[in-house]
């Protein structure tokens, strides 16, 4: 039987109502934790832990799968083999409030046949950390998709993925450069964000894969094989532990994902210090050879500004000429080297 907390339930009897469900009194730490005191603004940090004769824990979901910046709800339970209480703590602040549908999501958490002998306790630890994978997957693919498409959009950038940009910089053209480096640019407080994101998704991640693993391996810190009348039963059935190596396997997977973004934001952040870089290096060269444009007319000026008394060619009939198309052709030289050097 799976039992949620609702707010009309948080009272001074809380304790004996509790009890009542579970058949046990439980700590008053747990206590604490079901009245939903101790969560706020914490950072999240999934846990699972055997107190006597029932299992304690938090699980946190993502409270909104397709916004970067996105918080973690919470769900706080205490369970043992017959009876679970659990309380959903949804975040809410000045930045933003959960979307996640808790009236669609409780049916999936609570679906649990207490009509046989499997444990309704391990069933609900079995959805509650499956959805917890899922719905972090679904955020994963959502940033995922945001950074493969996120260079689509720049006009005269080819359409290049993050992941690509490394191997192909050397095959750009300076525009491309450009136009590459105003997209990161434009990109990088979002990847910022997500950046930020990715500490606490990988956390919970990394942490529920932990929990998964333990209790696939029948680590006895992580189960009661005991009910609360002395009989020795397992929380997860056979049928129930193919089901929780399979969430175990899906959620190692997840982690190696989440791996893999944070290397294509790493990716994406390198590509910006690159290409700002050779920027900054194609205007000072820039600048170089502007002033390399000027100075062999600035010598030729100077040379014939000179108050000598013999200057054969200022006499000449052809001097001005001359001086002019010696001008232009050093002006044109050092475009043309500078150019073939890819100054400008």
């Amino acid at each position: 039987m799976i039992t949620w907390i609702e707010e009309e339930d948080l009272n001074e009897n809380l304790s004996e109502y509790i009890e009542g469900i579970l058949g046990i009194e439980v700590h008053p730490a747990v206590l604490r934790h079901l009245s939903g005191d101790s969560i706020g603004k914490r950072i999240p940090f999934p846990r699972l832990e055997k107190h006597k004769n029932y299992l304690f824990g938090i699980a946190y979901l993502p409270s909104n799968t397709e916004n970067p910046s996105a918080d973690f709800d919470a769900v706080i339970f205490a369970a043992n083999h017959d009876s679970v209480v659990a309380r959903i703590i949804e975040f809410d602040d000045e930045e933003g409030t959960s979307t996640l549908l808790w009236d669609d999501l409780k049916p999936k958490l609570s679906n649990v046949n207490s009509e046989d002998s499997t444990a309704d306790g391990g069933e609900f630890l079995l959805n509650l950390f499956r959805e917890t994978t899922y719905l972090l997957w679904e955020d994963a693919e959502n940033i995922r998709t945001f950074l493969d498409e996120a260079l689509e959009e720049e006009e005269g950038a080819e359409k290049l993925p993050i992941g690509e940009i490394g191997a192909r910089y050397d095959l750009l053209t300076q525009k491309e450069r450009q136009a590459l480096l105003r997209k990161l640019n434009k990109l990088s407080p979002t990847m910022s964000i997500i950046s930020s994101e990715m500490n606490q998704m990988k956390r919970v991640a990394n942490e529920s894969e932990a929990i998964l693993g333990a209790l696939c391996r029948d680590e006895d810190h992580y189960d009661i094989r005991e009910d609360l009348e002395g009989h020795k039963r397992d929380l997860f059935s056979p049928e129930l532990e193919i089901y929780l190596r399979d969430t175990w396997e899906l959620c190692r997977t997840l982690v190696a994902t989440l791996d893999e973004i944070e290397a294509l934001i790493g990716e994406a952040n390198k590509s910006i210090a690159l290409l700002s870089d050779q920027e900054n290096v194609y205007a000072s060269r820039a600048t170089a050879a502007g002033a390399a444009l000027l100075l062999m007319p600035t010598f030729f000026v100077g040379l014939w500004g000179m108050n000598f008394d013999s200057m054969p060619e200022l006499n000449w009939k052809f001097g001005y000429p001359l001086a002019l198309a010696v001008m232009c052709l050093s002006i044109f030289a050092t475009y043309r080297s500078a150019k073939k050097r890819n100054w400008l």
